[in-house]
């Protein structure tokens, strides 16, 4: 059966990548905007203590950040604690909703789940900037409610491609969508450093005014074009259809599954794709909320530049994850390369890349071109992640995907509330490449551990518990097994 150049699962990942592009950079935008609106806290007397400070970085002659030893003053008197605290506030909310956004995408349709989950943080990131200026805890409030809206996101996605999308084009759709993530951290972290920076709109708050515009934008094609099923889409041909329709029982069906609680609690294929989760998405936050802070406390980068040079590493990714998802696509197209052997593949390299880049950098302390080297190629080398244990959930369980992704991104999301603490607890008022050396060898722990154990018990095979075990089965057992009349039972 061959396949249309251009058919309504085309549109609904399109539409997905950009979502997910708009979704990533409502959510990080604040990580590059806390750093103008924080400001930097080294002043003069800072600034001669750091100099005497045993194991921090001397600030150059022609700085990045401070070679005129000027401190970028901010509007608001945040501490590191309170910046651990504001920037962890969004993954409360994220990590509440996860597995309750799971269930609705199958109970209500990912298409609902998902919209919303862009529509109401958009609206929430463009009162931002009145939430901060009236209160620390009103744009903690907002930050936690922006996280219940996101939380079904990615359960939904999963709902979506595995009712839309044979296994054996999951891992490029998937690679295509996930993407727009990447991008969105580099148009929130680009953008992000430039608008800081600038006088537009009163500079920082133009980053969240941006981003709330576009997402609410984005929601009317969403909601004309995109339906649940493709047995609901008015404009699905006849050969999608029979294309999509051929994949059996590996592909999602309509009907709702009861959660197997007792084989999820024994499955190590599960657990193998939870213990990925949290590894990977630790990894990931450490990076993504603590690099601008990293670059401008370490390694004295201005915020324009610390913009520009957070957003260059997630412009890696995006282009290695395009060559990645196209390349293996066409090995388990031509049989070169197993489903399973290809999300094994994925992982490993994805995971076990940043781990080295992170021993690394723990031992390069103020040498800031071999830092940023180190960074981008970690950074980059995480993307190949996406076609790895990502996918996996709907491989074991299409039927379950929202509710295994929305379990396994409880535990990965509950990452971002802890990478942002740790940080803070370790780096409060000790700024130092030590401080941060130990950072990075935590993370790259959590990749070791979570890894290998992935790497070790997880498969691509469906699972008995994908299917529902109905009434009508139960009693034929019952039958099969009660004496018949007249007889006597002697089991």
């Amino acid at each position: 059966m061959t396949k249309e150049a251009w058919g309504c699962r085309h549109t609904l990942a399109l539409l997905y990548f950009f979502g997910i592009l708009l979704s990533c950079a409502l959510r990080v935008n604040l990580s590059i905007a806390i750093v103008a609106m924080a400001g930097t806290r080294i002043d003069e007397v800072k600034y001669t203590t750091r100099l005497n400070q045993s194991g921090a970085c001397l600030l150059p002659e022609d700085g990045y950040l401070l070679g005129d030893k000027q401190a970028i003053e901010g509007d608001f008197d945040w501490d590191a604690g309170d910046l651990g605290l504001i920037l962890g506030a969004f993954f409360w909310g994220y990590t509440l909703t996860n597995f309750l956004g799971g269930r609705a995408a199958e109970h209500l349709g990912g298409r609902l789940v998902f919209g919303i989950g862009i529509v109401i943080p958009a609206f929430l990131s463009i009162v931002t900037p009145f939430c901060a200026y009236q209160s620390k805890w009103l744009l903690i409030a907002n930050r936690i409610l922006a996280g219940v809206a996101q939380g079904g996101t990615l359960p939904s996605l999963a709902v979506l491609i595995s009712t839309w999308v044979i296994p054996k084009e999951r891992s490029k759709f998937t690679s295509y969508v996930y993407i727009g993530s990447n991008l969105g951290t580099v148009a929130a972290m680009s953008l992000g450093g430039l608008l800081s920076s600038s006088t537009f709109m009163g500079g920082w708050p133009s980053i969240f005014y941006l981003f709330g515009i576009l997402g609410l934008v984005w929601g009317i094609p969403w909601f004309l074009f995109i339906r649940d099923s493709h047995e609901k889409h008015p404009r699905v041909s006849a050969k999608e259809l029979e294309y999509i329709a051929q994949e059996g029982n590996t592909m999602r069906t309509k009907k709702v599954i009861a959660i197997p609680w007792k084989d999820l609690g024994t499955s190590l294929p599960f657990w193998a794709i939870v213990f990925a989760c949290f590894g990977n998405s630790f990894g990931f936050y450490i990076l993504l909320n603590g690099l601008p802070q990293y670059f401008a406390n370490i390694l004295y980068f201005d915020i324009k530049s610390n913009g520009l040079l957070s957003a260059v590493p997630y412009l890696g990714m995006t282009l290695l994850l395009l060559f990645w998802g196209q390349l293996t696509d066409s090995f388990v197209q031509r049989k070169m390369l197993s489903v399973r052997t290809l999300r094994k593949l994925s992982t490993a390299v994805g995971c076990y890349g940043p781990m080295l880049g992170l021993v690394a950098l723990s031992f390069v302390r103020c040498d800031a071109v071999a830092a940023l080297v180190i960074l981008c190629l970690s950074i980059s080398i995480s993307g190949v992640t996406y076609c790895g244990y990502p996918v996996s959930n709907q491989d074991i369980a299409p039927n379950l995907s929202g509710t295994l992704v929305g379990l396994a991104n409880t535990v990965g999301a509950f990452t971002g509330i802890l990478a942002p603490g740790i940080t803070g607890l370790i780096t409060q008022g000790n700024q130092t490449p030590d401080a941060w050396r130990l950072v990075f060898l935590i993370t790259a722990g959590g990749y070791l551990i979570s890894t290998t154990f992935y790497l070790i018990f997880a498969t691509d095979q469906v699972q008995p518990w994908n299917e529902c075990k109905s009434r009508q089965t139960k009693e034929i057992k019952q039958e099969l097994h009660s004496p018949r009349p007249g007889t006597m039972d002697f089991s």
